[in-house]
């Protein structure tokens, strides 16, 4: 792994190089400033519902219930931010708008343990006043990590929307002619490597080939629709660049 002039490099096993955009401070503060509108307002639906719910059932409007419908409430807006970048590919909503993501320090989507760190930390980013420490650290730090990220050993990168290089799809490719495989809402990152893949195929060894289309091929099979067991991992990826050039990369 390596950062030089706001970009990180992240060598693979295989020796295949994914190289991704840091985000500076401008777009991720706007990213948050999203995300905590978000977040109030699923603080103040919960609050309301738990004042409904204590009601119901004749608790006091004041009194240790009220604390602890609070802390509830403050956990319930809180997991916004953890459930999101879990399962969604690194993005919560204000990332996605801003085209921004977490990934690991090997490239790979964070796990559930560094989200989970890098949330609980944000309290003290988020100090004195809206991420005043956070900004200052990802100003301060070369890989524009705040304190969560460095704590959790996570990025924030840039992940815009994938433009396909259709010359080398269409002319320096072995795609050829046939079958496509449908897949649904794959990631930008996947959709370059599968381009990527396909442009430099030919250059590889027939064992080296094979060991990065096994790997890349089990991150796509579960976005992939109706696919044939009898496919063969390079099949499979051929066939999914078939169907990302007649679709237009819109997957």
């Amino acid at each position: 792994m390596a950062v030089s002039l706001g970009r990180l490099e992240v060598e693979t096993a295989d020796h295949v190089i994914l190289r991704y955009d840091l985000a500076g401070g401008g777009n991720r503060g706007f990213a948050a400033l999203v995300d905590f509108m978000l977040a109030t307002l699923i603080f103040v639906g919960a609050f309301f519902l738990f004042s409904l719910a204590a009601g119901a059932i004749g608790l006091p409007a004041v009194g240790p219930y009220v604390g602890i419908a609070v802390l509830l409430t403050f956990a319930v807006a809180w997991s916004y931010f953890i459930f999101l970048e879990w399962l969604g590919n690194g993005q919560t909503i204000g990332k996605r708008i801003f085209g921004l993501r977490v990934i690991a320090d090997d490239g790979s989507p964070a796990g559930f343990t560094a989200v989970l760190v890098r949330n609980l930390v944000r309290v003290v980013d988020f100090l004195p006043s809206f991420y005043g420490l956070g900004l200052l650290a990802i100003v301060m730090s070369s890989r524009s990590q705040r304190l969560g990220d460095l704590a959790a050993g996570t990025f924030v990168v840039r992940a815009p929307r994938p433009q396909l290089d259709y010359f080398s799809l269409r002319t320096i490719t072995p795609l050829g002619a046939g079958a496509e495989v449908a897949v649904r809402a794959l990631p930008g990152e996947a959709q370059r490597l599968v381009r990527e893949f396909v442009a430099r195929e030919a250059k590889l060894a027939p064992d080296h080939r094979a060991r990065v289309a096994k790997q890349l091929a089990e991150r796509l099979r579960p976005y992939a629709r109706d696919v044939d067991p009898s496919l063969s991992d390079l099949e499979l990826i051929r066939a999914i660049a078939r169907s990302l050039r007649a679709s237009g990369g819109n997957r």
